[in-house]
């Protein structure tokens, strides 16, 4: 990712903002922006765009796209809602800009023309005659550059349509121009895989070559040039190496462990990916991926996510569960304790390393995989498992003994057998943060109606808002699709979760980075107060988990503050007061019973906290 950029734009911040033309095929493209560590920061996603050209930041934050397949122009918020469009009498747009009185500039390829359109979508100026033209852009002095590419030249056209300068000599296809300070033009000259600079008279001062399709070249402040070229962006240094591309920003180090699981004795493949930078000085958060159904672990060194997610920012571990893959033989425990107790030894094995950020430590499912996970989290809490992002995990036997068409072959009244793999079971005593990720419609079609989404979600949310479990937070797909903490199998709430569009599931991994970059911040949130994932409180608890003395310390010395501690169910526990002036105190829990509680502090926050003896 991106699999073929087009658009490419560095923004004021230092990220860079690439239109991704299409993730594996055309009508999946999307707009990511990443920052300096290629890391995703934020995408549209949807599918309203097929074949996205450009995207092009707006100075209210919004990004302007031009979708080349859907023969329109839209312009969208940071919350991927479009607030504007021109979807009318456009044949294949592949550039828009937005001007500085308020039109926008739309380069419509095989209308071959560039008009310009006011608000009201009137054109307000326009060239036609062109053959096949890109990138149209308007110049300080109110001309327009643009890249004629059949016709094999630049044009700068003045506001009444006469060309006042052209280059044609020795191009084929460019698509890209950008008149520079100095009166010179940097030209991405395609077919021949190379990115020019030109003096007015047209003579090639500088040029950089073997770059693949090269579609845009833009100079930046620092004096580097930014080049989408190929299934690549790269920044050239003037000595035309280079310094800085998207993907692979970050190299990748990966590591081959044998892990044993104390339950059963084999020894578990395990690989473990992590951007090159981890280290002591700069941990990273960690994620234990477990694979669906009866796949393995080992089986994803070869598709690209492991490093995907890796080069994001997280020490990614993925593992092949007892008798899968590369791990020793044992009877298939199809999730249960066995299989509970070898990603629990794999987890602590991630938590061990001095890269890792153990207080950004999370599990990642796919399918059948949250049954593993939802039983290791419930029954060992000591573990520091802040979150649990789940993709499409069935709830009970119903969607998975052979009785109803599931895979796991033991019938449906085996009561002590299914007690182990019941992931809607265990969600009720899992205190991590839990994000569902689900489409209209389930990978498996057993699994209709989506009710097994609603039970694992009901089964997660706290007591305290309608739910039957402990989680600090729960939420259903995207914010803007579903508020958090939110129950659906009851009275509560008169319909479903608002589901992925199943246009949309070739975004997944797109979802995917973005819900775990929302999911590592500080998760200081409970269940006794709604708030967003993130949100930043000035409460510190620790040890976590506690055996009895907790130590809680404010951020900064305030006047005196009141200290609650709540069960699950909202029952105050124990109390204390911080003075004023001060910032730290200690609360005896002693007396408590074992599991989950609630710290609050009055006026800021809540901060779960796990007792243990």
């Amino acid at each position: 990712m991106p699999v073929f950029p087009l658009g490419i734009e560095r923004l004021a911040d230092g990220r860079t903002l690439i239109a991704d033309g299409g993730a594996s095929s055309t009508t999946d493209a999307r707009a990511i922006e990443v920052d300096s560590l290629g890391r995703l920061v934020w995408a549209y996603v949807k599918n309203d765009v097929p074949f996205l050209h450009t995207a092009r930041r707006l100075p209210n934050g919004n990004t302007l796209m031009s979708a080349s397949f859907g023969d329109k122009v839209v312009e969208a918020n940071r919350d991927g809602e479009p607030v504007w469009m021109l979807a009318d009498g456009l044949a294949y747009p592949n550039e828009a800009y937005r001007l500085a009185n308020g039109n926008t500039l739309i380069t419509d390829r095989d209308g071959n023309r560039v008009i310009e359109v006011t608000p009201e979508r009137t054109i307000a100026w326009g060239y036609w005659g062109l053959a096949v033209p890109h990138n149209g852009n308007r110049l300080a002095n109110g001309h327009t550059l643009i890249c004629d590419s059949d016709n094999d030249r630049i044009i700068e056209v003045d506001q009444g349509g006469s060309i006042v300068w052209q280059h044609d000599v020795g191009l084929d296809w460019p698509r890209s121009a950008q008149r520079l300070p100095d009166g010179r033009t940097l030209i991405a000259d395609t077919r021949h895989s190379r990115v020019i600079e030109v003096d007015s008279a047209g003579n090639v001062l500088w040029d950089v070559s073997g770059l693949t399709m090269a579609y845009e070249a833009a100079r930046l402040a620092n004096g580097n040039t930014l080049v989408s070229a190929g299934y690549r962006v790269v920044e050239l240094a003037p000595d035309k190496s280079i310094v800085w591309q998207y993907p692979n920003t970050v190299p990748v180090l990966a590591e081959t462990l044998q892990v044993v699981n104390p339950t059963s004795g084999c020894s578990l493949y395990v690989h473990i990916h992590r951007p090159a930078y981890a280290g002591p000085a700069n941990r990273v958060p960690g994620v234990a991926f477990v694979p669906g159904g009866l796949e393995y672990g080992s089986s994803y060194d070869t598709t690209g996510l492991p490093d995907r997610v890796a080069s994001d920012g997280f020490a990614f571990l993925h593992f092949d569960p007892d008798d899968r893959g590369l791990s020793g033989a044992y009877p298939e425990n199809y999730g249960g304790y066995v299989h509970q107790d070898g990603l629990r030894a794999c987890l602590a094995e991630l938590a061990s390393r001095d890269y890792v950020d153990t207080s950004r430590l999370g599990v990642y499912t796919r399918e059948y995989g949250i049954t593993m996970a939802s039983g290791m989290i419930a029954r060992h809490p000591e573990l520091p498992v802040r979150f649990l992002l789940d993709c499409e995990g069935p709830a009970d036997r119903s969607q998975t003994c052979q009785d109803s068409g599931g895979f796991v072959p033991v019938p449906a009244d085996s009561e002590s057998f299914w007690q182990e793999r019941e992931a809607a079971r265990f969600m009720k005593q899992v205190p991590a943060a839990y994000l569902r990720m689900q489409t209209e419609v389930d990978h498996d079609s057993d699994m209709f109606d989506n009710r097994h989404a609603i039970q694992l979600i009901d089964s997660a949310t706290a007591v305290a808002y309608g739910g039957a479990g402990i989680s600090v937070w729960t939420r259903v797909n995207d914010s803007l699709m579903n508020p958090p903490n939110q129950v659906y199998g009851s009275q509560l709430l008169s319909g479903p979760p608002v589901w992925v569009p199943e246009t949309q599931e070739a975004q997944n991994l797109v979802r995917v980075l973005l819900y775990l970059h929302e999911l590592v911040p500080d998760l200081q949130v409970a269940a006794a107060e709604p708030r967003q994932v993130g949100t930043t409180v000035p409460l510190q608890v620790y040890p976590r988990p506690c055996r009895g003395l907790l130590r809680v310390e404010l951020r900064q010395a305030t006047r005196a503050r009141d200290l609650r501690v709540h069960d699950v169910c909202g029952r105050l526990v124990a109390s204390a007061t911080v003075a004023a002036g001060r910032t730290q105190a200690t609360m005896d829990l002693r007396d408590l019973q074992p599991g989950v509680y609630y710290v609050a502090l009055s006026g800021a926050g809540t901060v779960p906290v796990v007792v243990v003896r």
